[in-house]
């Protein structure tokens, strides 16, 4: 059950949240498995449409969890300064829960690694696929569909 925003203040519109998101550097990936254990982590994604996408490996605690339950949530933060004399801090923050999906499919596959690769290292376009394709099979990717955004900021007024 989706929970109200308490700081009804300091949220933004959906299209702000998607800002803060291209705008990230990374993002932080929650699962839990089928018992209730969570996990996080950091993970290098990109926004398209309305999912996101990840890279990752073959293996692991973050894939074992996704395959058991599906259910994820994504932190994002684009700014975060700190106002000591004011005790607090300035941010844009974004969150995001969805249901995740490994990616089997080659050509969709091959989409989201260039699509993370032209946002990391946008000034080797022509070096994505040379850089891609050997590693295809031994890369992870993981799309989450969005089911819910939101996003908050705490600005100077």
């Amino acid at each position: 059950m989706k929970k109200e925003m308490r700081r009804k203040d300091r949220m933004v519109s959906e299209e702000k949240a998607r800002e803060i998101i291209e705008k990230s550097e990374y993002a932080t990936l929650s699962t839990a498995s089928l018992d209730g254990d969570p996990y996080a982590v950091q993970v290098s994604h990109v926004l398209y449409e309305n999912s996101i996408y990840f890279h990752c490996a073959l293996v692991g605690r973050k894939l074992d969890n996704i395959k058991e339950n599906p259910k994820v949530c994504m932190s994002f933060v684009s700014k975060a300064e700190v106002e000591q004399d004011l005790y607090t801090v300035r941010y844009e923050s974004a969150v995001v829960e969805g249901a995740a999906k490994i990616i089997e499919d080659e050509e969709e596959k091959l989409l989201a690694l260039q699509l993370i690769c032209k946002r990391y290292s946008p000034d080797m376009l022509e070096d994505h696929l040379a850089y891609i394709m050997p590693r295809l099979k031994i890369t992870g990717v993981c799309r989450v569909d969005i089911g819910d955004i939101s996003g908050k900021e705490n600005k100077k007024k």
